[in-house]
């Protein structure tokens, strides 16, 4: 190589490192912007009491009860159809719940206890994991009414009403072909 190119790539690999370094030694660095004050809100305070938080929690775990009860009742069905497809499926989201269900009695147990000792921080955390918990539970009975192929949307009965309409003279009234005429072959090689 040339020394030409040699101080060319020299000059390539050294200058964005020498230009990143701090201006020569007398030199000041320039100065910066204050930091700008961050809002940081301080901590939540939770609009239910204890209290309404425990009774809250038990609803949200009787409701988890008849998620189950659900759940396994599309076992057996699944079970008695022979579907095994829908059996896995199904099972799987109840074992999903029952693991959803162990959470939430100890989150229910531990927000008992915060509630006792008017422990505002930890009881909020523990009624927080039990909504959570409640809402996974809700997402997976969705899924579970999905695997079996329940409607998921179900309003009521569909009604539908069917009208025959007069048709306009001329139009209708001429006769059917009695015989259906087969369409020209698309392909030269049929």
């Amino acid at each position: 190589m040339s020394r030409r190119a040699r101080f060319i790539w020299l000059s390539l690999l050294i200058g964005p490192v020498a230009s990143a370094q701090s201006g020569a030694p007398g030199a000041q660095a320039p100065e910066t912007a204050p930091p700008a004050a961050a809002d940081i809100p301080g901590p939540q305070r939770s609009t239910v009491s204890g209290p309404d938080m425990v009774r809250q929690g038990k609803e949200y775990r009787t409701n988890m009860d008849r998620v189950l009860a659900e759940l396994q009742t599309m076992v057996e069905q699944s079970r008695k159809q022979k579907d095994v497809i829908r059996l896995n499926c199904v099972m799987d989201k109840l074992a999903q719940v029952k693991v959803s269900m162990n959470i939430a009695d100890e989150a229910i147990q531990k927000l008992q206890e915060g509630v006792a000792r008017n422990d505002d921080g930890s009881s909020f955390h523990e009624y927080t994991r039990i909504t959570i918990v409640n809402q996974k539970v809700q997402v997976l009975q969705n899924e579970g009414q999905t695997c079996v192929g329940a409607e998921l949307n179900y309003i009521g009965a569909t009604r539908w009403k069917s009208m025959l309409l007069s048709c306009p003279r001329g139009h209708g009234s001429q006769p059917r072909p009695s015989a259906l005429e087969r369409p020209p072959v698309a392909s030269p090689f049929m």
